[in-house]
């Protein structure tokens, strides 16, 4: 990993991950896991490619995320903080706020369903990801990941027994999975609103974004620790 050398910022998730996806209902009960192996190369002409294998737990068997079974791969071209997702298994959009944390939105075609995410790298060898999928507006599961470097040798986990911890003040749409609690504030014309939060009680770890809108412009910061 030697991201700040690459000024498009995309070798920051360059490589072979193992990623350990839990799985939840919106009602924040478990479900299940998937393990999978993420690869990210350079694709030419400012572009990556990522490339998925997916295998869920039993458990997942009659759970919408069976279909997630499998290989995916998709383009991502970079333009400054902006990220598009080109197909063919994954379109829409991203954004990296802040070196290391990016949110994204769009539509897996082949699996059926639109997606939110996010994956912040909290160390050099830790990831935290997931996000939210969903049909027609209707969520269908909530995912937490947790993602290290293939080449470290373990397997990544999450302790899922750990208590749930508090955000403060008011946010409009926050959702909790096992020691994982993610917040989102809706779209609104304050000058200030907070984009996401995620606390990682396992990790002693968590990120904030906050988006600034004033005179001089618009602004987003990031905030881990």
């Amino acid at each position: 990993m030697n991201g700040d050398n690459d000024p498009s910022g995309g070798d920051r998730f360059r490589g072979a991950w193992l990623v350990t996806e839990y799985v939840f209902d919106p009602d924040g009960a478990h479900r299940g896991s998937v393990a999978q192996r993420r690869l990210v190369e350079p694709a030419g002409e400012g572009r990556f490619r990522v490339a998925q294998s997916c295998l869920p737990s039993p458990e997942l068997e009659d759970h919408p995320m069976a279909g997630f079974a499998g290989d995916w791969v998709f383009d991502m071209e970079i333009d400054g903080a902006e990220r598009r997702y080109l197909g063919p298994d994954v379109v829409g959009a991203g954004t990296e706020w802040s070196p290391g944390a990016m949110t994204g939105r769009g539509a897996w075609p082949r699996f059926g369903y639109e997606f939110e995410s996010y994956s912040v790298l909290m160390a050099p060898d830790r990831q935290l990801t997931g996000g939210f999928f969903s049909l027609a507006g209707r969520s269908v599961a909530d995912i937490v990941g947790v993602a290290v470097p293939e080449s470290a040798g373990i397997e990544p986990r999450l302790d899922l027994s750990a208590p749930v911890p508090e955000v403060e003040g008011s946010w409009p749409r926050r959702r909790s999975a096992g020691p994982l609690l993610v917040a989102a504030d809706q779209p609104s014309p304050s000058r200030r609103r907070r984009l996401w939060a995620m606390r990682d009680l396992i990790g002693a770890s968590g990120f904030v974004l906050v988006e600034d809108t004033g005179e001089d412009g618009r602004s987003v910061s990031v905030t881990v620790g």
